[in-house]
C-alpha cells in the first residue's frame, strides 16, 4: 500500500492525533475580554443568527477566543496568527513564480463498489444513489468523492474564499468528501422544498446546531483544528447520510465528483507529486468496508503555464468477508 505522507498533516494537530479531536483538542478556550467576544461575534455574524435549541428557537451564542489572540479570521472563529501559523509558518508571500495545472479523470477498476447494509426511507429518492454501495462511480467507471491531492512543492498557495459550500437533496449531501484549506468554513444549504436537516460536524464542539431549512440560508460550520471530521445529519436519525471531512494545512487539493474529473491550478513549476485517496474504503476510518487499496499515487512533472493531463486507474477490489456492522455504526469512525 503507498505511503500517505501526504496526509499527515492532518494529524499533526495540538493533541498530536486525530482521535485526540474528541478529548483534549474540544476543551474549552479561556474566558474572554469583552473586546475579543464582540470581535469574535462581529468576524462570524452570531449575533443576528438563530438556532434550535431542545427550549426552542434561540441566538447563536458569541464563539469564545483568547483575549490577547489578536484579529479574528473572516471564515471561522480562530485568531488569524493560529491560522497563519498553520498554513503559512514561515510566513511567505504567495507564491508568484512559475505555475501550471494538473487535470484528469480518475477511474476505478476491479470489483464493482458492494452493497452498505443500510436502511434508506421511500421517500430518500437520492440517498439511495449516493449511500447504497461502499462508492459512487459513474458512467465508464469513473470514481465519485475522491480527495486528489498535490505535493511535493515549494511555496505558500492561499486558500480560494472563505467558504466551501455543501448542498442537500433527497436526505443526500451532494458528496461524500469533504476537503478544506484549514480556516475555510462549511456551508451546508438545503435544497428540499419540504424537509428541513440538522447538520453536524463530529469532530467540531459547537455549543448549538443550527436548522437548514428548505430552501433557506446556508448553516455555517466551522471545523476549529486540522483534522478529520464527519459531517452528519442529527434530525432524522440517518445514520447513513455523511460526508468525510478532511482540514488540510495546503490547498492544493480537489474532489471527484461523478464524472471523475478534478483539476488544481497554480501550482508551483517542477516534479510533484499527485494523490488519489478513497475515504470511504480506508481500514482505519470505514472497518466495515475497508479495502487493502484507498491510495494511489503518481508523480508528474509541471510546466509554467500549461495544464498537464493526469488520468488515474484506482484498484478495488471487495474484501472476503465484510464485518456486519453493529447497531448504529454505519457513520464513519473518526480517529
Amino acid at each position: 500500500m503507498p505511503s500517505r505522507a501526504w496526509l499527515s498533516a492532518i494529524s499533526v494537530v495540538s493533541c498530536a492525533t486525530l482521535g485526540s479531536l474528541f478529548g483534549a483538542c474540544k476543551s474549552r478556550p479561556a474566558e474572554p475580554a469583552s473586546g475579543a467576544r464582540d470581535a469574535a461575534s462581529s468576524a462570524s455574524g452570531a449575533a443576528s443568527v438563530g438556532y434550535m435549541t431542545d427550549s426552542g428557537l434561540t441566538m447563536l451564542p458569541v464563539v469564545e477566543v483568547e483575549s490577547d489572540a489578536g484579529p479574528v479570521s473572516s471564515a471561522i472563529p480562530v485568531p488569524l496568527s493560529k491560522i497563519e501559523s498553520v498554513v503559512n509558518a514561515s510566513h511567505l508571500p504567495p507564491y508568484s513564480g512559475p505555475k501550471g495545472a494538473v487535470e484528469g479523470v480518475v477511474r476505478v477498476t476491479g470489483d464493482a463498489p458492494a452493497k452498505r447494509n443500510v436502511t434508506i426511507p421511500f421517500d430518500c429518492g437520492e440517498a439511495y444513489a449516493t449511500y447504497g454501495k461502499v462508492f459512487r462511480e459513474g458512467n465508464d467507471r469513473t470514481l465519485a468523492d475522491a480527495m486528489v491531492a498535490v505535493t511535493g512543492y515549494e511555496g505558500y498557495i492561499p486558500a480560494q474564499g472563505d467558504a466551501y459550500p455543501i448542498s442537500i437533496h433527497g436526505c443526500a449531501y451532494d458528496r461524500r468528501t469533504i476537503v478544506l484549506t484549514y480556516g475555510q468554513r462549511i456551508e451546508v444549504t438545503n435544497r428540499d422544498p419540504r424537509q428541513s436537516y440538522l447538520p453536524k460536524l463530529d469532530g467540531s464542539k459547537v455549543p448549538a446546531q443550527m436548522v437548514a431549512m428548505p430552501k433557506g440560508d446556508p448553516v455555517k460550520l466551522y471545523p476549529m483544528e486540522i483534522g478529520h471530521y464527519a459531517l452528519k445529519e442529527d434530525m432524522k436519525g440517518a445514520g447513513w447520510m455523511y460526508a468525510d471531512v478532511f482540514v488540510l494545512q495546503y490547498s492544493t487539493h480537489a474532489v471527484t465528483g461523478l464524472d471523475g474529473r478534478y483539476r488544481i491550478s497554480g501550482i508551483p513549476a517542477g516534479k510533484v507529486k499527485v494523490s488519489v485517496f478513497l475515504p470511504s474504503i480506508d481500514k482505519e476510518m470505514h472497518s466495515e468496508t475497508g479495502a487493502e487499496v484507498s491510495t494511489v499515487e503518481r508523480e508528474v512533472e509541471i510546466k509554467d503555464g500549461e495544464t498537464t493531463q493526469l488520468d488515474i486507474e484506482f484498484p478495488y477490489k471487495v474484501p472476503k468477508a465484510l464485518p456486519k456492522p453493529k447497531p448504529g455504526t454505519t457513520a464513519p469512525i473518526i480517529k
